[in-house]
């Protein structure tokens, strides 16, 4: 944007330079004035020595200017205070102006880089729209050249379909019609067979198949038995090893009780002749007893076992092993007998040792008789009770043959019965190969069917081939138009892809569009802050008015005082001729005391009009705001050149004469070349004429500084 610069405004270092100029020619002024003063003080002091009156009035007057002089430099600290506060705050609203122009100057940037963004968008939205038509146009002529083809494409694929459709069923009635021809043969096939059969025979196998199971099962149940018989007879022989042991151990005993026997029968021969015939007698009882009870033992355990033998080959009832357990405890308390006579024999051996010791005595003869004779009583009551055993061992045994035979019966009659079971078998094997000859038959006329069915499979295997084939030739141009299909929905995509893009485009500008209006929202946020701104600067106008008026009122009463003070010096002038030399000296005294005041006055005055003029530096700020696009574009108002004059020389400003500061003209600046030059006053102007310059100097400052601030505030107002 164009920066306009405005053609009052000055550097800062020629404002200072014209303003310390001006110091300088004040101060200069000042001096001058404040020597003539003194003189006039001194005259005047010689001269009041002659007159009293004049001296009250001036300690008076003294008195008024010393009470104006405080309440003045107290008004003047409150308002340099105020003053420097209000410099803190210009400061202040001087760098955020700067920080806003330059942000300003941003935005500015940015704005028209997203303008040339949105530019080469546009173009490019442009370009894609126009290669968008064009691909439209060229898919509406791909689409309806697609749907031409598939028309057709559909009318060959139903004529085609009509075709082999009727020639189809044609083929298939065909062979339905062959099918029921084949199925009608097969099926008398079946009724010549069934009447080649005899309804006896059949009846016959069907009896021979439930009698061939039911042996089936008979020779199951036979098959446990005989396993079970197994079982017994491996008991039974374990029971019989058991036996025989038990046997030889009883074989044993019974020699050894022979043995005792015969040393019995050895001993009782040495005895007396009377008990010796009598003890042979019992001895040789006793000793037959035995042997008789060895043989029958013997003969027990033979039979004993031949019965487990027997047994072992054809027992079928539990029966006969419990008989067989009481066989064997009749055994073992036989043995336990034989065990008791054994103890009983070697008991009378250690009672005979007496006797041999001394044979011929006849006191110890009927000692040996008794217990001889108990053992002999003994011995014949276990024998009997032996015999009684062996009599129930025999009958048990007769009673455990004749099981057994019946047991062999048995056997032999259901080995006659499997013998017969197994004839019948093989007739009824010989019957049911026969019948599967027939079958053999009837499926070989069956195969020569299928074979038939096969052909006429295998036909319409072609016919299916053929109308795959059909079916092919239809999915290659389902595929072709899926293909074409696939290519309109890839340029499909691609239009829309370029569609996403200009969207993308197009949100892009919007977020530009945003950004702008965010802008603009700062840049409203920035003129809110510029009225902020004016408004406070309006407050300082106000400010300074009021300061502007004290100044006023300031320099009135220093012109009352000099003109007091003028006055004092014509009278002074008037009676020096009149008084003495004394009062002339205490009426300089009073003087020169107030001319010093009037100095002092003079430079808080002057400092005033400094700390005014450092106000003038918000200048420089709207000067800047200037900068500012929209504060550049449109003129000046014309309230501002009501107001405000500009100099032709020199670019300055000069104040109306109806502002209301008094004692200032338009003509004082036409001496004045550059507006700066204060020292080409002459000394014989009064010291307000200095006053006054540096009066219009402040003046002229706050004037370019108001116009300008007026022009802003007016220019935003128009905007609005």
């Amino acid at each position: 944007m164009e920066k306009r610069k405005w053609p009052w405004k000055k550097k800062s270092s020629e404002r200072s330079g014209g303003e310390s100029e001006s110091s300088e020619s004040i101060s200069s002024h000042s001096e001058r004035f404040s020597d003539e003063q003194q003189e006039a003080m001194r005259e005047a002091a010689n001269d009041n020595t002659q007159s009293p009156e004049v001296t009250s009035k001036t300690t008076t007057a003294d008195e008024e200017v010393k009470e104006n002089v405080k309440s003045l430099t107290e008004k003047l600290s409150a308002a340099l205070v105020n003053v420097s506060a209000k410099e803190d705050l210009v400061k202040q609203h001087a760098k955020v102006a700067e920080e806003a122009v330059v942000g300003w100057e941003k935005a500015e940037n940015e704005v028209s880089a997203l303008k040339q963004q949105l530019e080469a968008a546009v173009q490019q939205n442009l370009s894609l729209e126009v290669k968008n038509s064009h691909l439209d146009g060229a898919l509406k002529e791909c689409v309806r050249q697609l749907r031409q083809a598939r028309d057709e494409q559909e009318k060959r694929i139903s004529d085609a379909l009509m075709e082999k459709s009727r020639e189809w069923e044609s083929t298939r009635a065909e062979f339905e019609q062959r099918i029921l021809d084949l199925q009608a043969e097969a099926e008398a096939a079946r009724a010549e067979n069934s009447a080649c059969v005899d309804p006896h025979t059949l009846f016959i196998l069907e009896t021979l198949e439930k009698e061939n199971s039911s042996l089936k099962q008979e020779l199951a149940s036979c098959c446990k038995e005989l396993q079970v018989v197994t079982i017994e007879r491996e008991l039974s022989t374990q029971a019989a090893e058991t036996a025989s042991k038990l046997q030889l151990e009883s074989i044993k005993k019974v020699v050894k009780l022979e043995a005792e026997c015969r040393r019995l029968q050895s001993i009782a021969r040495k005895s007396s002749p009377l008990s010796s015939h009598k003890s042979v007698d019992a001895s040789s009882f006793h000793a037959e007893s035995l042997t008789e009870t060895g043989e029958r033992l013997h003969a027990v355990d033979i039979n004993s076992c031949k019965a487990s033998s027997t047994e072992a080959n054809g027992s079928e009832l539990g029966c006969l092993d419990t008989k067989s357990l009481v066989s064997h405890s009749l055994e073992i308390d036989m043995l336990d007998d034989f065990l008791e006579m054994e103890r009983l024999a070697a008991m009378p051996e250690t009672k005979s040792n007496a006797p041999f010791a001394a044979p011929e005595s006849a006191s110890g003869e009927p000692s040996l008789d008794n217990p001889l004779r108990v053992e002999l009583d003994s011995m014949t009551r276990r024998v009997a009770d032996l015999e009684n055993v062996l009599e129930k061992t025999e009958a048990e045994r007769l009673e455990l043959q004749n099981a057994l035979d019946k047991t062999i019966d048995s056997l032999k009659a259901a080995q006659s019965r499997i013998e017969d079971a197994e004839i019948r078998l093989e007739e009824m094997q010989n019957e049911l190969i026969a019948v599967y000859e027939i079958k053999e038959s009837l499926e070989f006329q069956l195969s020569t069917t299928e074979v038939e069915s096969r052909t006429l499979s295998s036909s319409v295997d072609s016919l299916k081939s053929e109308i795959e084939d059909q079916r092919k030739l239809s999915a290659e141009l389902t595929k072709k138009c899926e293909g074409l299909e696939n290519e309109l929905t890839s340029t499909i995509q691609e239009s829309e892809l370029r569609h996403i893009r200009l969207e993308e485009m197009h949100n892009e500008l919007t977020t530009v569009y945003e950004a702008k209006e965010s802008l603009e929202f700062q840049l409203d946020t920035m003129e809110v802050e510029s009225r902020t701104l004016s408004s406070s600067v309006d407050s300082l106008k106000a400010e300074i008015e009021n300061e502007r008026k004290l100044s006023r009122e300031l320099t009135k009463k220093c012109q009352e005082l000099e003109n007091e003070l003028t006055k004092t010096i014509q009278e002074s002038e008037l009676q020096q001729s009149m008084h003495s030399n004394s009062e002339l000296k205490v009426k300089q005294e009073d003087l020169a005391i107030a001319a010093d005041k009037l100095a002092e006055c003079q430079k808080t005055i002057a400092s005033l009009g400094m700390q005014l003029q450092s106000l003038a530096t918000l200048e420089d700020f709207f000067i800047d705001t200037s900068n500012i696009p929209g504060f550049s574009k449109d003129p000046l108002r014309s309230d501002t050149a009501e107001e405000v004059h500009r100099l032709p020389s020199n670019g300055t400003f000069v104040p109306n004469c109806d502002s209301g500061y008094p004692g200032i003209s338009v003509e004082s600046y036409s001496h004045l070349p550059n507006g700066n030059k204060d020292s080409s006053i002459s000394s014989s102007s009064s010291p307000s004429s200095t006053n006054h310059v540096t009066a219009t100097k402040n003046w002229n400052s706050f004037g370019k500084f108001f116009s300008r601030s007026k022009s802003v505030v007016e220019h935003e107002n128009g905007q609005e």
